[in-house]
């Protein structure tokens, strides 16, 4: 995620606890510099901490009228209440996961005896039904039916233009179709087209130039549907186009069987307002997303995948919803994105997804994004513990199942709200840098199931908040580990809980299974260095750091609790020993940054959890 909102405002904040500000008073100046940046940031609701004033809840907003309501965020949020929202917003949008596909959709066959054939032969075609128009190699089909497709079209389009109720069946057997400067099909009128690839054929699809637009609407796309479309079958299909899109759909697209190859300019698989895939094929290549719902500039259109073999290789996002994005099953494989898998709200609840992104793994936020770009939509703030910049309500990231594979040059997982996890397998490559994190989140995160191995820089690092009730810890290392290494966790016995080998250099490492209980002894091992600990409480913390979620302990270079003695450079609160600006936990002693360690942990001083310190 990018940093530039937040490094506007450090500045502010590092002389706020300077002059010996309370924390309190300190979340209510960051409050205000959210409001200064209501245009750039993600929502319009007026970020505070949990100390509320009421100055904060009687401030007017623009209209002229007080709203409490939207004056602070909320810093603390189980899990189930993320399923909640989550819920309700699938509530609102009427989306039922139980009714995503109708028979028809999921059939992919259709009655020959019925069906009218079309031949298609050079610039020309032929077809003896008085519902098809052919006419300088546009072929126009009229009116509600099953129509077979076959031969090539080396010049030319396949219109739908039927009644506003008319259901149309374009089946492919065998097709080819070239036009130079428009859609090879243009779904212009009907309630819904349907197109069907014949059980062992192959066919393909290109538009070889810049579209040339002759009605008022924007076709930019090779298959380009004003009406829901559908593709099923079991044959393939190969997309091309160098200017425009692969397949749009102006309402809902609907994918439930066949082979696709898409190479486009923009993005692969578009639907306005959902694009669902029940199962199917996909090679997607492309300069923009794969998959991508919604309009930019509203959050309604949402990506529901529950089978399906997709491969994903591009130069922005591999999946984005401008709304909710919902994994049920599936096997996801993104070898190249910006940013792999985004939305308002992320909800995965099984499937196999494998992501390489440049920059963020996972993100959850508000708005639109665009590769490189310091957009002021999906790709906020840094995640500060509950007083991110961009922190957003409405966003969240659950994770309830599936096996989950991130290697991710920005945060690995990021929320600009809340991120939960209540189940399934999360193993996170973050960065091998200190200006992102493994985990990054703006509100908060909880675990309650499942296992998760987070590892990057410990310059940003974030574990899970006492909303969780399964154990976990973040531990930051002194050294940088080399790729490669095998990150090990044991017992008291030296039983190992659980090992796992990450293939980029890191120095933080957050870890949680179920196999981790409270009041027992830990030892996490990586290359020569090691940190043993005991779970006190659910969440444990130590070692060097950036930004922790409330109870982090941090010892060398972060921002901590007031009170600590530091002599390199971190900022405290007025009494603590200082010559070096670090904030540190109180009664810390710090020369360079490392406590000395009482009771067998090879950082953290007094094995305190994260429910003490400080978050910023």
């Amino acid at each position: 995620m990018r940093k530039n909102k937040y490094m506007r405002h450090i500045a502010g904040i590092r002389e706020c606890l300077a002059i010996g500000l309370t924390a309190a008073m300190c979340m209510a100046m960051l409050a205000g510099c959210s409001t200064s940046q209501s245009t750039s940031s993600t929502s319009d609701t007026e970020v505070t901490s949990d100390v509320s004033t009421e100055t904060d809840a009687d401030k007017e907003i623009p209209n002229g009228s007080a709203d409490a309501e939207n004056t602070s965020v909320k810093t603390e949020m189980t899990v189930e209440e993320m399923q909640a929202a989550i819920d309700e917003a699938m509530s609102d949008a009427a989306i039922d996961i139980t009714d995503m596909f109708t028979k028809r959709d999921l059939a992919g066959n259709y009655d020959e005896s019925e069906a009218v054939k079309i031949t298609l032969s050079g610039k020309t075609a032929a077809c003896n039904s008085s519902n098809v128009q052919i006419e300088d190699g546009v072929v126009t089909i009229k009116a509600a039916g099953v129509y077979v497709l076959s031969g090539t079209l080396t010049d030319g389009t396949i219109v739908v233009d039927a009644g506003d109720d008319d259901k149309v069946q374009l089946v492919l057997d065998g097709v080819s179709i070239m036009a130079a400067d428009y859609a090879a099909i243009y779904a212009k009128n009907a309630d819904k087209v349907f197109v069907t690839l014949a059980e062992g054929a192959g066919n393909s699809l290109t538009v070889s130039g810049d579209y040339v637009q002759t009605d008022d609407n924007n076709v930019d796309a090779v298959i380009f549907a004003k009406c829901d479309l559908t593709l099923n079958g079991t044959g393939s299909l190969t997309v091309k186009d160098n200017t425009g899109h692969g397949i749009v759909s102006k309402d809902d697209l609907v994918v439930t069987g066949g082979t696709y190859t898409i190479y486009s300019q923009d993005h692969c698989l578009n639907g306005k307002d959902s694009v669902r895939i029940a199962d199917g094929t996909f090679n997607l290549s492309c300069d923009e997303d794969g998959i991508h719902a919604g309009n930019d500039d509203q959050q309604d259109g949402y990506v529901y995948i529950e089978g399906g073999d997709i491969n994903i290789s591009v130069g922005d996002d591999a999946i984005h919803a401008e709304g909710l994005l919902i994994i049920t099953g599936g096997d996801i494989d993104v070898s190249k994105s910006c940013e792999g898998v985004e939305g308002d709200k992320i909800l995965v609840t099984g499937g196999d997804i494998d992501v390489i992104s440049s920059d963020d793994g996972f993100n959850a936020a508000g708005g639109s994004s665009g590769s490189g770009d310091n957009h002021d939509g999906f790709g906020g703030g840094p995640g500060m513990g509950g007083v991110d910049m961009d922190a957003d309500n409405d966003a969240y990231i659950l994770i309830t199942g599936g096996t989950i594979n991130i290697n991710a040059n920005g945060d690995g997982i990021d929320s600009n709200g809340c991120i939960g996890i209540t189940g399934g397998s999360v193993y996170v490559l973050g960065p091998s840098d200190n200006g992102n994190g493994a985990m990054d989140y703006g509100i908060c995160a909880a675990i309650t199931g499942g296992e998760i191995v987070a590892v990057g820089g410990s310059g940003m690092a974030q574990g899970f908040g006492d909303e969780s009730t399964q154990c976990s810890a973040l531990v930051n290392f002194d050294e940088w580990v080399d790729a490669g290494e095998t990150i090990t966790l044991t017992d008291s016995d030296g039983k190992e809980v659980l090992s796992y080998k990450a293939d980029k250099k890191f120095n933080s490492v957050v870890i949680s299974t179920s196999d981790m209980k409270q009041g027992d002894n830990y030892t996490l091992t990586v290359g020569d260095q090691n940190s043993t600990f005991t779970l006190d409480d659910i969440t444990y913390s130590e070692g060097s750091g950036g930004m922790q979620r409330p109870g982090g302990n941090l010892d060398n270079g972060g921002m901590q609790r007031p009170g600590g003695n530091s002599d390199d450079g971190n900022m405290q609160r007025p009494g603590g020993n200082s010559d070096d600006g670090n904030m540190q936990r109180p009664d810390g002693d710090s020369d360079n940054g490392q406590n000395d360690s009482a009771n067998g942990s090879s950082q953290n001083k007094d094995n305190s959890s994260s429910s003490d310190s400080m978050s910023i």
